[in-house]
């Protein structure tokens, strides 16, 4: 008896709990829970640590700017998870695109100062580099999916009509697909989208058709080229030289 009632009430706050969450948007919710981790990853990066060897030529000079980033992104990351809790779509849409515009300009912050150590660095410095190569290359690719995902309709709200045009021209979109008749993309095929284009350095299956779609892909695969290719390169004549 007392295990039926239990199990009852289980599958009631389950059931409670999708409703909830499919109310609020399950991409939105994924596009929040991103940045959060795209917040950790620029947090993890050596030079806005206090430990790590890379702070060493910026932590004196530049370590009150990362300390305020960092009071920054903390609060933003807050302010999205509260209005996306409280079902604020329109709001949370404006934060979105505001706090995205700061972790797209940390993450262009932190290659030009990777950059810039890299002459001074030694052999033990490699590991930190590595790791930082690793953490802005996936930062890279999930603060640009949720650029793709702004600028492309039906966006954030996908139950109502938007009369903007396209900014990608998805396979879906361009045939009369059997069984894609009324497919509209979803935020994991924006991820995909961006994952594609970091390592590609250009569009795959998904062309660009707006002007500022191909200015963030343009922008997406520059910052792919310096890190997996600049610094990567680096790092690894600085092993090659020990």
């Amino acid at each position: 008896m007392l295990f039926n009632v239990a199990v009852r009430g289980i599958v009631r706050v389950s059931t409670n709990f999708v409703s909830f969450v499919r109310e609020r948007g399950i991409g939105l919710a994924l596009v929040v829970l991103f940045m959060y981790l795209v917040s950790l990853m620029q947090e993890a990066v050596s030079y806005t640590l206090v430990l790590g060897r890379l702070n060493i030529r910026v932590w004196h000079d530049f370590g009150f700017f990362a300390e305020v980033g960092t009071s920054v992104r903390s609060a933003l990351v807050l302010l999205l998870t509260v209005l996306w809790l409280l079902g604020r779509k329109r709001v949370l849409f404006r934060a979105i695109v505001i706090a995205n515009t700061l972790l797209t300009a940390a993450l262009l912050v932190q290659a030009g100062f990777l950059m810039g150590v890299l002459a001074g660095l030694s052999s033990h410095a490699v590991s930190e580099l590595i790791t930082d190569v690793a953490l802005m290359a996936a930062a890279n690719i999930l603060i640009f999916s949720i650029w793709y995902w702004i600028i492309d309709p039906p966006g954030v709200i996908a139950d109502e009509p938007d009369p903007r045009p396209w900014a990608f021209l998805f396979p879906q979109r361009s045939d009369n697909l059997p069984g894609y008749e009324t497919w509209a993309p979803h935020y994991f095929d924006y991820l995909f989208v961006a994952f594609t284009t970091s390592f590609a350095f250009s569009p795959t299956d998904t062309a660009p058709l707006s002007r500022a779609a191909k200015a963030l892909m343009l922008l997406q695969s520059t910052i792919s080229v310096v890190t997996l290719t600049g610094i990567a390169s680096s790092a690894i004549n600085i092993l090659a030289g020990a």
